[in-house]
């Protein structure tokens, strides 16, 4: 087991939470829809790199780059979701950033584990890494006749990108609102003591 194991899980972690503390640190409600767009962009950019590097020969330095752009692409739709739907749990804000940041987990392992592809292997499938919407993905690179051709990996690239943000958004959505259901149900009827 590496050494780097470890601090990798921490920064997944903390990630969302570092994103959410740049964007709530600006008191002035003006400026928090051109810094979630900035976060948004650097969720793009980062995507784009990884694109860029998708296939590359594997060594620390590329490791790393695509690594930190998976978990910035992630991180960003824990962010996206908070702010849209952290309101509905107000006493459970934590909760659904500590949440969403958890969810995160096992779709970025299920983007870096998987079967090694040989030269001469079939094309990647979108469903061995992203559990709903790798279907719809494999239908639709099967559609246009995409998989197999010359540029596949960057449209696989882009579009596991593209399917890691929203699963991972709406997840941390659903937490959200389940959080946001559970702590304000008890509270509604209650009188105090």
């Amino acid at each position: 087991m590496s050494l780097l194991f470890f601090p990798a899980i921490a920064f997944v972690l903390a990630w969302p939470f570092a994103l959410i503390t740049l964007v709530g640190k600006l008191g002035n409600k003006k400026w928090r829809p051109a810094v979630s767009l900035g976060i948004g962009l650097v969720a793009i950019a980062s995507g784009t790199i990884a694109t860029a590097y998708a296939g590359a020969p594997a060594t620390p330095l590329v490791s790393g780059i695509i690594l930190l752009s998976m978990v910035t692409v992630s991180a960003s739709a824990v962010v996206t979701a908070y702010f849209l739907f952290g309101n509905v749990a107000t006493n459970g804000r934590r909760l659904c950033a500590a949440a969403g940041s958890l969810l995160q987990l096992p779709f970025l392992v299920a983007q870096f584990v998987g079967p090694d592809k040989l030269p001469g292997a079939p094309p990647p499938v979108f469903a061995e890494k992203l559990p709903v919407l790798g279907i719809l993905l494999d239908a639709l690179a099967e559609a246009i006749g995409t998989a197999g051709e010359p540029g596949y990996t960057g449209f696989f690239s882009l579009g596991l990108l593209a399917g890691l943000y929203l699963e991972v958004f709406l997840g941390a959505a659903v937490v959200c609102l389940v959080a946001g259901i559970v702590m304000r149900s008890p509270g509604d009827g209650a009188t105090e003591r």
